[in-house]
């Protein structure tokens, strides 16, 4: 008999890590089994999201399904907010048809609207079939600091000449005329100096809400050395940006500006891309970018686009008929950790 679905609780971390480990096929040593990970991701407390963010399925006393929730609200251009969720680590005992479908469905009716960035080829294929629609695509890019030195600290694959080849071609542009207006400024911690930009900042375009708490939780994630900066123009607070750090990649894990100028978002891409070089084991910078203008920015400081992977929301009420496109960045989701 299979249970009825609750939330995961922290003495359930070691038979969840076990499940994904089971499931994926994820090598046990590595950082997705790790229950400081999994503690941080579902369980460390976020004011957006009252509990644990992490709910199982079970049978006789084994987890039989699991899907975590991302939370994410909304900010569209008319000022209105709309709680959505993505979800995360969706796994399912195959030897049980259907229970993972069961889940998914129950956790989407948690909040007004859903939405999937990418996903497995599996996911792809289920969540049109449950009421979710393509919207549009979300962009991965890159800049290539320092493609020689990934080329020798990478296990060396078929691929590892290609990619030696591509760094060597597509160099990133350190562009001074860009960036120099702009003052970075690494912060352990972010305060009420940038709580302006988060509460008065308005976009012609839809936005994912952000709060200090929220910075400040994404400054914990313990599988990456995190880092966040405050972005300063003529001497005044103008955004910021956090960057978590895995072995040889850096990944743009947020960042916003209080400007829809192309040139100023050229000009804070062009600082980031500054910022991060300064770390001499960092070989390559990624990022995600849904916008046209976040990509047109992208692309002048020299980032080349790595993939395209499709957008999908689930939205009965049609609540966001007029809202994309939405800055999704790796921040909302678990892409970038």
């Amino acid at each position: 008999m299979i249970a009825a679905i609750r939330p995961t609780e922290r003495k359930d971390l070691p038979a969840l890590a076990n499940f994904l480990v089971r499931v994926y096929k994820f090598d046990s040593t590595g950082h997705h089994a790790d229950t400081k990970l999994l503690e941080w991701k579902y369980l460390c407390p976020r004011p957006s999201w009252k509990g644990s963010r992490s709910y199982v399925l079970e049978k006789d006393g084994r987890i039989v399904a699991h899907c975590g929730v991302c939370p994410v609200t909304f900010q569209l251009p008319s000022g209105d907010a709309l709680e959505s969720i993505t979800m995360t680590d969706w796994a399912a005992d195959s030897s049980i048809p259907g229970v993972g479908v069961m889940l998914y469905r129950k956790l989407m009716a948690m909040a007004p609207t859903s939405f999937v960035i990418g996903g497995a080829p599996v996911t792809r294929q289920i969540v049109p079939r449950i009421g979710f629609r393509q919207v549009g695509e979300a962009a991965t890019y890159s800049a290539w600091l320092r493609p020689w030195r990934e080329f020798l600290v990478r296990p060396l694959v078929g691929r590892s000449f290609a990619r030696l080849l591509h760094g060597w071609t597509h160099p990133v542009r350190i562009r001074e005329e860009l960036s120099r207006p702009w003052v970075y400024t690494r912060v352990t911690e972010f305060d009420d100096s940038l709580q302006p930009i988060l509460n008065h900042a308005k976009r012609s375009w839809t936005t994912c809400q952000r709060t200090l708490a929220d910075l400040n939780y994404l400054l914990k994630c313990p599988h990456l050395e995190m880092m966040g900066f405050l972005l300063q123009r003529q001497s005044e607070i103008a955004g910021y940006f956090l960057v978590g750090k895995s072995e040889w990649e850096a990944r743009l894990l947020d960042i916003f500006i209080d400007s829809e100028d192309v040139n100023d978002w050229k000009s804070a891409y062009g600082a980031v891309t500054k910022a991060i070089q300064r770390d001499p084991e960092v070989c390559r910078i990624r990022v995600q970018a849904t916008l046209p203008i976040l990509r047109q920015a992208l692309i002048s400081n020299g980032y080349w686009c790595q993939c395209r992977e499709p957008l999908f929301i689930y939205d009965p009420s049609r609540a966001l008929e007029r809202a994309f496109p939405v800055a999704f960045q790796l921040f909302d989701g678990d892409a970038g950790y």
